[in-house]
């Protein structure tokens, strides 16, 4: 791909869907009507920065990859139309542009690596509305001094996988409902992220908040403003299947892990809230389960941490009419079980642990751990999203 080509695209990009950026800050959670949670921030798509001079293909293995590396840039990116298709974006700084750092359309296969997004008016990386990419790849990026979301991903975004990211303080405005990740696209992997300091006011701004089926693993949560890990009904579920497990969560001042419920004729088909380590600094219940608002929805809660440090002797919230499967293999605690430090949250386990091999007789369960690929096995089980070292 030529460096015209690809400078055409980026500056054409605003006429092959939506004329302008898709405000949705009209819509109401159904759970908590009023708190602006689905919304984001007031979109304006600027004019988009081309940064393609210097633009490589075939360095560092990438083949005949579109690259654009080693840039800053303080104006907006769109990338657009099927000539990006595999473009990577790699080494780059966006920063003070008074608007997003870089807008997904229509695209297929492109990877943000290694990147820094900062102080930003609107959202760091943006998956547009009314447009569609699948197989987009965030990585290894830090983002950070934003006043609306960290990443966020629209319904016709397919596949996209958000992982090794560090994401804080983000959510700045309250105005916008924004969270550290809002993504509502089919079938993503969320994992390995580190998520914190979301938000500035009590009730706004969750850690990752999604609207739909994936899977979340192995990621940080913690010192948010509202959920660390939550899951909202108003966009499609596709029946698909939700699994939370391996992550580690604490200091969330409502729920650090929940699943609401509400009127959508497309839900989630089962959740599976799996072998995490959870902390809750207050009362309320680690994990919350809108189970009564999803009564066709199969729940799974096993193999998990739960510590209530506000010394309630309630670990899960959930509907009494709704049957959770193997509820009975969660570790319940009000304070430490033999964490390494449980005060500096170092939650990795000793030897000595109450988690230690709490969850053998469980034959469902991850190969992985928080740290370490391939470490569990079913005569070797430890409770929480750590083994034994």
């Amino acid at each position: 791909m030529s460096t015209l080509l690809l400078l055409l695209t980026l500056l054409l990009g605003y006429t092959s869907c939506d004329d302008e950026l898709v405000d949705e800050t009209h819509e109401e959670e159904v759970v908590d009507p009023g708190e602006g949670d689905n919304g984001d921030e007031e979109d304006n798509e600027g004019e988009g920065d081309n940064g393609n001079e210097g633009d490589n293909e075939g360095e560092n293995g990438d083949g005949d990859r579109p690259i654009i590396e080693g840039q800053t840039f303080t104006e907006q990116m769109i990338i657009d139309g099927e000539e990006n298709n595999g473009l990577i974006i790699r080494n780059c700084t966006f920063e003070n542009t008074g608007d997003h750092g870089i807008i997904i359309k229509n695209v297929n296969d492109v990877l943000i690596q290694n990147c820094t997004f900062r102080n930003l008016k609107y959202t760091a990386i943006r998956f547009l509305a009314d447009c569609e990419s699948n197989n987009v790849i965030i990585e290894d990026n830090e983002i950070y001094n934003i006043e609306a979301n960290g990443i966020h991903g629209a319904e016709t975004h397919y596949n996209t996988i958000i992982r090794n990211n560090r994401i804080h303080d983000v959510a700045l405005v309250p105005e916008n409902g924004s969270h550290g990740m809002y993504f509502y696209g089919m079938d993503f992997l969320i994992e390995g992220n580190t998520v914190y300091n979301v938000g500035v006011e009590e009730g706004k701004g969750s850690g990752i908040n999604v609207r739909t089926c994936g899977t979340i693993a192995r990621n940080k949560v913690h010192n948010t403003h509202k959920d660390g890990i939550s899951y909202s009904i108003d966009h499609p579920g596709y029946n698909g299947t939700l699994l939370i497990e391996n992550n580690v969560v604490y200091s969330n001042p409502r729920n650090n892990i929940r699943i609401m419920g509400g009127a959508n004729e497309s839900k989630i088909g089962k959740a599976i809230v799996r072998f995490n380590t959870v902390i809750s600094d207050n009362t309320n219940t680690p994990i919350s389960l809108a189970t009564g608002d999803l009564p066709d929805t199969e729940f799974e809660v096993y193999g998990n941490i739960l510590i209530n440090a506000g010394g309630s002797n309630k670990y899960i919230g959930y509907s009494s009419s709704h049957e959770l499967e193997f509820e009975s293999k969660n570790l319940t605690a009000t304070g430490d079980i033999g964490f390494v430090d449980y005060e500096g949250r170092d939650l990795r386990i000793t030897s000595a642990s109450e988690a230690n091999n709490f969850a053998v007789g469980l034959t469902a369960y991850p190969k992985d751990d928080f740290i370490n690929l391939d470490v569990r096995e079913e005569n070797n089980l430890d409770a929480g999203a750590f083994m034994v070292n």
